[in-house]
Order: structure tokens, then C-alpha cells, then sequence
């Protein structure tokens, strides 16, 4: 499972992706509360508890619902690195991602030269796409798994 410290209760809702393992970065629900693996640069809602395998064939299937992991908790969620490493500290999103529902090193935007130039919904935006915290490393140019301390969803834009 991919849920290594947290409450009893997780929230469940449809899947539409079929998801063939755990640890998946989760979208914000659509208008039909379902979900899907979240895409680069998407608002991220939470983890994937589980994969949506059927129990008797073991094949992944879509709109199957799906527990849900989501701050303060920590999970083992998929990661899919570049030339950068995830370490241990490192703030990991789904900004620039290489595969949905998959985190990388998170890189922040160097905003203009002041805060002032930035509007406030271009930094919210940014912000929406962090995943949390790596409590474990995976080197560069690698897909694994790692564990994190969950920080989405990020309220903002309320």
C-alpha cells in the first residue's frame, strides 16, 4: 500500500485512469467528482492509495474507485526523474513532469525581479503542482518510487 503513516479513513472516489500500481499523483476532481492522474502542470489533489488491478485478473481497470492519500500524511508516490535527482528535502510537483500522475524535482519559477510583477494567481498556480516533501532520493534520469510527506492539496485559489 502506499500509505506508510496517517489516519484511518481516506476519501474514495472514481478513478477514470486504470492505474496498475499505488502511488500515483491524483487532479482535482471534475464537476462529476472523478478523478485521473494528474498531468503536468495540473492542480494536484492527492495520492493514489492503491492501484484499480481487479482482484481476479490483475488487470488495471478505469472509473474504479480509488482511496485517496492527501496531507499531513506521507505515501510512496511514483516519481519519474530528469537530469536532476530527487534528495532527501527536496520539494517534489508535477510541474514539467515527464508522465501523469508522476513527480519530479520541483522547479520553482525565478519570478521577475519583485513579487509585485508576479500576480498573485500565476504564484498560486505554481504552487497548486507541489506534491510535498521527499523523505527518500532517487538519483537522476530513474522511475521508482519515493517516499513523501504529503503537502496537497494546497489550498488556494478559495
Amino acid at each position: 500500500m502506499s500509505q506508510s503513516l496517517g489516519a484511518d479513513e481516506n476519501e474514495s472516489c472514481i478513478c477514470s485512469d486504470a492505474l496498475d500500481d499505488e502511488g500515483y499523483v491524483l487532479g482535482y476532481p471534475n464537476s462529476s467528482g472523478v478523478v485521473a492522474k494528474a498531468a503536468a502542470g495540473a492542480a494536484v489533489y492527492g495520492v493514489a492509495y492503491k492501484s484499480t488491478k481487479n482482484a481476479q485478473t490483475g488487470v488495471a481497470e478505469d472509473n474504479k474507485p480509488v482511496a485517496i492519500l492527501r496531507a499531513p500524511k506521507k505515501a510512496w508516490v511514483q516519481a519519474d526523474t530528469d537530469a536532476n535527482a530527487i534528495a532527501i528535502g527536496d520539494v517534489v510537483s508535477v510541474k514539467g513532469a515527464d508522465a501523469s500522475g508522476k513527480v519530479k524535482k520541483h522547479a520553482a519559477t525565478a519570478w521577475p525581479g519583485t513579487w509585485a510583477a508576479a500576480t498573485a494567481e500565476t504564484i498560486d498556480d505554481e504552487n497548486s503542482m507541489i506534491v510535498g516533501i521527499a523523505r527518500t532520493a532517487l538519483g537522476a534520469n530513474l522511475t521508482g518510487k519515493i517516499e513523501v510527506l504529503l503537502l496537497c492539496p494546497i489550498p488556494l485559489k478559495q
